[in-house]
């Protein structure tokens, strides 16, 4: 009953024998290893590395860790500085609670590729911004850019590549994945944190962020190429929607296919990548 008010409608009954299923193969717990070996899964790792790359490889940290390094590089005093980058910090907590009420109205999908354009557009103005010279007009252009690439992280790159990563997955592959998904986002921070200040305080200045800019449009093209809408399916529909391919065209779900494969004893062949 639960289950039908939240979908809308009565024929949930897909849904639930998935659940059971799921909770039948959550007794055998999958191996590191067996994420790298079974062909759809290995698919849907690589969709989890590359979106929390696009979290971090986003510059999103570089902003945060030295706002006010880049504030000044924009000729704001000390005290500006400190009061914008306290103004980011509000705009990042502002705009991820909306992103949280848009997640389950608008799609995943669609919310991580509006962030990621938002903060390509962005990134790219404010590199102009810092390049020109030096006027009232372009220091303010630089501290607008500076806030909306934080708002525009909010929005998707922000939460969503960590709801995908949980919804990519049955209970069988979700620990070892979430393992993976944390390791490379750490990693990739980690590695932002520490080679950011030499590349814009020593080699590349104020191109550092152009680095970023075209990082950005990489992830949007594997976003869209790649990434399947999430949002109120199993993990079947999801699968099957990466095997045929073209994710970014809509596709009715083929009820057939899944009552088939429900009544399989198999949990890890996927359609044209069935491993044996």
């Amino acid at each position: 009953m639960s289950l039908r008010w939240l979908r809308g409608h009565a024929n949930v009954h897909h849904e639930i024998t998935a659940m059971q299923a799921e909770q039948t193969q959550s007794q055998h717990a999958a191996r590191m290893i067996d994420l790298f070996t079974t062909p759809t899964v290995r698919w849907a790792l690589f969709i989890t590395v590359f979106l929390q790359l696009s979290q971090q490889l986003s510059g999103i940290n570089a902003v945060i860790y030295y706002s006010t390094a880049i504030f000044k590089t924009a000729n704001f005093n000390k005290e500006q500085s400190e009061y914008a980058n306290l103004g980011l910090g509000g705009t990042n907590v502002i705009v991820t609670i909306i992103s949280v009420f848009l997640m389950d109205r608008l799609g995943r999908r669609i919310l991580h590729l509006t962030g990621i354009a938002g903060m390509f557009i962005t990134s790219l103005v404010l590199v102009i911004s810092l390049l020109v010279t030096s006027t009232p007009f372009w220091n303010m252009m630089s501290l607008i850019m500076t806030i909306l690439f934080v708002a525009f992280f909010g929005i998707g790159p922000g939460s969503i590549p960590w709801l995908i990563t949980a919804e990519l997955f049955t209970q069988v592959y979700r620990v070892p994945a979430s393992s993976i998904a944390v390791l490379v986002n750490w990693s990739a921070n980690f590695a932002v944190g520490l080679g950011f200040k030499p590349l814009f305080t020593d080699l590349l200045h104020e191109y550092t962020f152009f680095l970023f800019t075209i990082f950005l449009l990489i992830f949007f093209l594997l976003t869209f190429f790649f990434v399947p809408e999430t949002k109120a399916k199993d993990v079947e529909t999801i699968y099957a929607e990466i095997n045929a391919g073209q994710v970014w065209r809509k596709r009715q779900a083929h009820v057939q296919y899944f009552e088939n494969r429900f009544g399989q004893d198999s949990a890890v062949g996927y359609g044209p990548l069935t491993s044996t």
